[in-house]
């Protein structure tokens, strides 16, 4: 096959006919021999069946009489037969009987009897026949017959099959140099065709078209294509020419690019860099050179951040950057402190810093930009100062919303206490003490003979029950002062119970303990329980079984008194009759929650998202701070303060929620 790839298709057409007819003709003459072949054998086992059966029934005679002589010659009728080779008859018991051969043929070994059938050895056919008499086997014969005459037909057919073979392959080889060319010629000029254009590069010609068949659609398909490639060499010509233009352009456009990045280096007050594969540097910005302290950003190519840069410093940007290198994962607006070996102050830097890749892809080093930010973290600082302080502004308004409850409730009690003292003033100025001064007189003025007063004169008389009912009426006048005292009493010990409680929370500011949340709310509602009971507040308590919490009592009793304050005002300015409070304390997943419910006049939907804003107040009164310096000590405790309110008239639900324990201060 690949002998035949290098010839021309004019004789591959030849041989590929010429191949295809001989094949042809060969099979169609080896199958007509092997149909004649077969028909032949079925021919002759039907012919010798037939003498076989026609032989045996004329020894059957010969059989019965067991005269095997005449059963000879009855077989010697065989030699009418050419092809007849030998034959033998079999009596009953399957014993030789009787044989015959033709001349000059030598056959004396006969087998066995054998079950009737017949079988083609190479050379020659065996027959066996039962011989039957009424229907009974008497016997058996054996016929033994020779192929020569197929041999003849065989030798016969082969002459004819040559002689048709010769003359039909000539006959094919004629028509074929003919016929061929009806696929040769176009295709050889078609070959001719574009080996002229490869070689001239002229895509100008065409080939002819001749006919309307797959040749002719070739011939139309290659011309189309000529069409295609002349446009696409022009379009080339043009884009090379353009691309030579545009060459020119880029290059100018690189020169000029290039003088942007050497601008943006020398100008820029950030710090950019590119650093190679092993973190150091192979340009800079002028910035970065003046920070480095060299005069030139050549000066800074092939050393690194070890040069100049606390070796921990160092360490972690060379560290950063090789990750960079392996994953290709940037770095974006991290915060770096920049320390310095020389014993500088710290600096700042806003850092990003990405892979350096080239045109094919691969990661050949890092760049990155740094900005400058210690004077935004000088600003945090004091930021967060300021923060402190207005964190203890807040809890210093708090410790002065819990006084100023204090000083209500202390003010409550004392008019319990100046109406005590003016019914005891009251009493003494009512007292019937004098009248005793003035019996102890008469006595006093008869004293030389007070018998003789008291039983002979009239005064004297009527002293004795003068005196008992005086005392009557001291006895009385004593009791009703010992109450009012013990009220007094009794009042001026609340007054110094409230003082002692506000002194104690006043202490413990900024320390933490661990308490029963219960206590703290209560703690709070002693502090407003003047003013709840004055304005007829209705309490209800709802406390759970919640975990101690560890916390600063304060800051959480400062943001209790504002929120049972405010619900106090609530309720009173919505005008009911049954104005209530109810303080929640229950349980969460992270913590414990604090709920101050309250039936007064509501919030409207658009302030819920201002309450908590400094300044922003709804009461005529109000200040607009004490719910924001809750919302931020609240948060200071690690904890959050929220509101809900179904609207005007449907009352607000202020909810604190508190951790179990206080946060963990993050490090400056």
């Amino acid at each position: 096959m690949e002998l035949l790839q290098n010839f021309s298709i004019k004789r591959k057409q030849m041989l590929i006919i010429m191949a295809t007819s001989s094949l042809a003709l060969l099979l169609a003459c080896a199958a007509f021999v092997a149909f004649d072949a077969v028909t032949f054998r079925k021919h002759l086992v039907s012919k010798v069946s037939s003498l076989a059966d026609v032989v045996g029934r004329t020894v059957t005679a010969a059989i019965d009489f067991n005269d095997p002589r005449t059963a000879e010659e009855l077989l010697g009728a065989l030699r009418a037969e050419p092809n007849v080779v030998a034959a033998c008859v079999y009596d009953t018991d399957g014993k030789f009987f009787a044989a015959y051969q033709r001349d000059g043929v030598a056959t004396n070994n006969f087998p066995p009897v054998q079950p009737a059938g017949y079988q083609f050895t190479r050379e020659q056919l065996h027959l066996s026949l039962d011989i039957k008499q009424g229907g009974s086997r008497v016997g058996s014969i054996y016929v033994i017959s020779d192929l020569s005459e197929l041999a003849a037909r065989l030798k016969s057919y082969a002459g004819i099959v040559i002689f048709v073979f010769v003359v039909s392959l000539g006959a094919a080889f004629l028509l074929s140099t003919r016929l061929q060319q009806l696929i040769s010629k176009p295709v050889l000029q078609l070959a001719q065709l574009s080996r002229t254009v490869a070689l001239e590069k002229n895509y100008s010609l065409r080939a002819t078209k001749a006919s309307n068949d797959e040749l002719g659609q070739l011939m139309a398909g290659f011309n189309e294509m000529l069409d295609q490639i002349q446009q696409r060499d022009a379009a080339l010509l043009a884009a090379r020419d353009q691309l030579e233009r545009r060459v020119q352009e880029r290059t100018g456009e690189l020169a000029y690019e290039r003088e942007l990045l050497r601008s943006l280096l020398d100008n820029v007050p950030d710090h950019i860099y590119f650093k190679d594969l092993q973190s150091r540097f192979i340009k800079c910005s002028n910035a970065m050179a003046m920070q480095f302290g060299v005069i030139s950003p050549d000066e800074l190519v092939g050393k690194s951040d070890a040069n100049f840069f606390s070796e921990e410093h160092a360490r972690g940007a060379f560290e950063d950057e090789q990750n960079i290198i392996r994953t290709g994962q940037p770095i974006v607006g991290r915060v770096e402190r920049e320390t310095w070996p020389d014993g500088r102050p710290d600096t700042w830097a806003l850092t990003t810093k990405m892979p350096f890749v080239s045109k094919t892809g691969e990661i050949i080093g890092t760049f990155g930009i740094s900005k400058n930010i210690t004077g935004l973290k000088e600003a945090e600082a004091r930021l967060q100062e300021a923060h402190q302080q207005l964190l203890e502004t807040s809890r210093l308004a708090g410790m002065a919303e819990v006084a100023t409850n204090v000083l209500h409730n202390v003010g409550n009690v004392l008019n319990s206490v100046n109406v005590s003292s003016t019914l005891v003033i009251d009493h003494i100025k009512q007292s019937k003490l004098p009248y005793l001064n003035k019996a102890v007189q008469l006595l006093e003025q008869h004293a030389a003979d007070p018998g003789a007063f008291l039983t002979a004169d009239p005064r004297g008389q009527k002293l004795p029950g003068y005196l008992a009912q005086l005392a009557r009426q001291l006895s009385a006048e004593q009791e009703a002062l010992m109450q009012e005292l013990n009220q007094l009493r009794q009042n001026i010990d609340h007054i110094k119970e409230i003082v002692a409680m506000q002194q104690s929370y006043a202490k413990i500011s900024g320390v933490t303990e661990t308490v029963q949340v219960s206590e703290l709310v209560e703690d709070a509602l002693r502090m407003n329980a003047g003013a709840l009971i004055r304005h007829e507040v209705t309490l209800i308590r709802d406390y759970a079984e919640v975990p101690r919490i560890t916390v600063e009592k304060h800051h959480v009793l400062q943001i209790l008194v504002n929120l049972i304050r405010n619900a106090k005002y609530a309720c009173d300015e919505s005008g009911r009759q049954d104005k209530q409070l109810k303080l929640q304390v229950a349980s969460r997943e992270s913590g414990v929650q604090i709920a101050v419910i309250d039936n007064g006049i509501g919030i409207l939907p658009e302030n819920l998202t201002r309450i908590f804003s400094h300044g922003f107040t709804t009461r005529k009164q109000g200040h607009g701070f004490g719910l924001h310096s809750g919302a931020l000590a609240a948060k200071e405790l690690g904890g959050v303060l929220r509101v809900h309110s179904d609207g005007p008239g449907c009352g607000a639900t202020f909810i604190l929620e508190l951790p179990l324990k206080p946060p963990t201060p993050h490090p400056a």
